[in-house]
């Protein structure tokens, strides 16, 4: 596990995808799901340095809600590979103007031999949660990967130091965006996020949180991360999990 002042990714990587996050975001506007946030430690930043660390530089991915493919063009642009899956399908003919192929369907159903693979690394951006069998969804796409395959995966945190308070205020607000996001399925903490991946037959290589800054800004983000990682089952508002097959 990663352990205090330890991030999924080593320096350069992090400001590689940082690098490339801007250059994206400055080019494709505020096409996507979300804008691609552009502030370092934050989600995006976590998990495009992520894959950036744990594949090769011509590396092949599979992004599992894929969208318009908004935070595919930072895969791409780093020189991966990307192919998508996608449940609607105006997204998904967005997206193929960015990745090699693009399935439509439910993430929960696609079956592995009708992927192109195998896959240097699997990414679900704030997706599993949105699924029925978040962990069977993981064990069944696992076998696209190529041994010693990575998983990446961004998951909200809903036991964060925030959404606790409410919750002793006896308020469990359902919203459009966020921790609890009207689609949301499934809800994890810093030890059943962990749990999920080991129940898919991963094993779990790192788990990183993204703190809010708040009104510290981008100058101090790098400091609130490292804080803010020494206690992340309270303080991560989401967490970036990096996976491996076994062996």
């Amino acid at each position: 596990m990663s352990g205090p002042g330890v991030t999924v990714a080593g320096p350069a990587a992090l400001e590689e995808s940082l690098r490339l996050l801007r250059q994206v975001a400055a080019e494709q506007g505020a096409d996507g799901y979300v804008p691609l946030s552009t502030n370092p430690y934050r989600g995006h930043h976590l998990l495009a340095a992520a894959v950036l660390e744990h594949t090769p530089a011509d590396g092949l991915v599979l992004e599992g809600g894929v969208s318009s493919g908004y935070f595919a063009r930072v895969l791409t642009a780093a020189g991966r590979t990307v192919d998508g899956v996608e449940l609607d399908p105006a997204e998904a003919d967005l997206a193929r103007t960015v990745c090699r192929r693009v399935h439509v369907g439910d993430l929960g159903a696609v079956a592995t031999d009708e992927l192109d693979g195998p896959y240097d690394a699997l990414v679900f951006g704030d997706t599993l949660e949105h699924l029925v069998d978040p962990a069977g969804t993981l064990a069944r796409l696992s076998r696209a990967l190529r041994p010693g395959g990575t998983v990446v995966a961004s998951i909200p945190n809903v036991a964060e130091a925030g959404n606790r308070l409410r919750l002793l205020r006896g308020r469990w607000d359902y919203a459009d965006r966020g921790i609890l996001d009207r689609t949301h399925l499934r809800f994890f903490t810093h030890r059943t996020v962990q749990e999920l991946f080991t129940a898919a037959g991963l094993d779990v290589v790192a788990v990183d949180g993204y703190v809010r800054a708040g009104l510290a800004g981008e100058r101090w983000s790098r400091t609130v991360h490292r804080v803010g990682n020494l206690r992340p089952g309270l303080f991560a508002y989401t967490f970036v999990v990096v996976a491996r097959t076994p062996g």
